[in-house]
C-alpha cells in the first residue's frame, strides 16, 4: 500500500511540467550560491551521462535500466561520531560522512520511481519500534589515491564507536600493581571493573600484559582488547519515508527530511532512510563513527548509488 507521504510526492511529480523537483532552498542555492562541485573521474562522469538528471544542479540521477539512482556528494567527515551517512549541504556536516547539494524530497520521489515502497519512521512511544520500509543497497563510488575507481558497500564506511570506555570485570588489581599514568587504563574499585578508553592495539595489549602475570588481570586485558575492536555497521538500510507536517509559522506543508535527516545512522522520526535497528542520537550513547581507514579525505567527490536490495539480489542470482 502506498503511504500518504508517497501519494503527496507522486502528486507533486505528476503536476510538474518537467521531471525536475525543486524546493525553495534549492532554488536559492541554484540562483545565488551555486558552487561548482569537485570534478568526478571520467569513469563516473560517463556513468552519470547514461542516467537522467532530476534536479537543476544535476546532482541526482535516475538510471532506469540499472534500477538505480545516483547522488553526487562530497566527503565532509573522515573521523568522528555519526548521526548521518549523508545529509543535504549546510545542515549536519559535523556529524555526517557525506554531504550533497540535493534535498530529500526529489530523492524520495526518485526512490518511488524505482518501485521502492516507503515504510514507517522509528517510533519511541510507548516503546521503541524500529523503522520499516523497502530494504535498500547503498554503494559508494569514488577515485582512490591510486587513481582507480573504487566501489564499496556504504556500511563499511561506518563502524562501531571506539571513542568510549570499554569495561571488563576484575575483582581487584594484582597486589602491588600501579597502572601506568600514561596508559588509557584505569581501575574502578567501587564497581570492581577494569576500564580502557578507546581501541586497544595489539602492541598496547602486549605492553599491558607484561604488567602482571595474574590470570584474572591477563584475562581482563585480553577481553578489553577484543571488545574494543570496531566492526562495520551490520544493519539494513530501510526507506522509512520521513514525515510531512505543517509548519506552525507559515502554515505550509514541509517534508521533515529536508532539514537534514537524509540517510541516517541514528534513528530519527524525520529520517528518509534509516537503519532497521535501535541506534541512539544522544551524545553519550551514539553507537557509530566514521571508519577513518575506509573514508577518503574531506572534499573527495563521490557518487552514492542507491538500489532496492531485491533488485541487486535478483541480478546477482541471474
Amino acid at each position: 500500500m502506498i503511504s500518504r507521504i508517497s501519494c503527496l510526492l507522486i502528486t507533486i511529480l505528476l503536476m510538474s511540467v518537467v521531471p525536475i523537483l525543486v524546493t525553495a532552498d534549492e532554488k536559492a542555492l541554484s540562483n545565488d550560491q551555486q558552487v561548482a562541485p569537485p570534478a568526478l573521474p571520467e569513469k563516473l562522469q560517463k556513468l552519470l551521462k547514461q542516467a537522467t538528471p532530476l534536479n537543476p544542479q544535476e546532482t541526482l540521477f535516475l538510471d532506469r535500466p540499472a534500477k538505480a539512482i545516483y547522488l553526487k556528494a562530497t566527503v565532509a567527515l573522515q573521523e568522528g561520531l555519526l548521526e548521518m551517512l549523508c545529509c543535504p549541504e549546510q545542515t549536519k556536516e559535523h556529524e555526517s560522512i557525506l554531504a550533497t547539494n540535493c534535498s530529500a524530497t526529489p530523492i524520495h520521489t526518485a526512490l518511488l520511481a524505482l518501485g521502492a515502497q516507503s515504510g514507517e519512521p522509528v517510533s519511541f512511544d510507548p516503546v521503541f519500534k524500529a523503522p520499516t520500509g523497502e530494504v535498500l543497497a547503498i554503494t559508494i563510488l569514488w577515485k582512490a589515491d591510486d587513481g582507480a575507481v573504487r566501489e564499496q558497500d556504504s556500511r563499511e564506511w561506518i563502524q562501531t564507536v571506539t571513542r568510549r570506555y570499554f569495561i571488563a570485570p576484575l575483582a581487584s588489581l594484582p597486589a602491588g600493581l600501579t597502572l601506568p599514568e600514561d596508559s588509557d587504563l584505569m581501575y574502578d574499585k567501587t564497581n570492581q571493573e577494569l576500564l580502557h578508553f578507546g581501541m586497544m592495539s595489539t602492541e598496547d595489549q602486549k605492553k599491558l600484559l607484561t604488567l602482571s602475570n595474574d590470570p584474572a588481570f591477563q584475562k581482563a586485558i585480553q577481553d578489553l582488547q577484543k571488545s574494543s575492536q570496531p566492526s562495520p555497521l551490520d544493519a539494513d538500510w530501510v526507506f522509512a519515508g520521513s514525515i510531512i507536517d505543517v509548519d506552525p509559522t507559515t502554515g505550509q506543508k514541509r517534508y521533515l527530511a529536508d532539514g537534514g535527516d537524509l540517510i541516517c545512522v541514528a534513528n530519527f522520526p524525520s529520517a528518509m532512510i534509516d537503519i532497521a535497528i535501535k541506534s541512539s542520537a544522544s551524545d553519550g550513547q551514539r553507537g557509530y563513527e566514521a571508519n577513518p581507514q575506509a573514508v577518503p579525505v574531506p572534499g573527495t567527490p563521490v557518487v552514492i548509488k542507491i538500489q532496492c536490495q531485491k533488485d541487486v539480489t535478483t541480478k546477482q542470482g541471474n
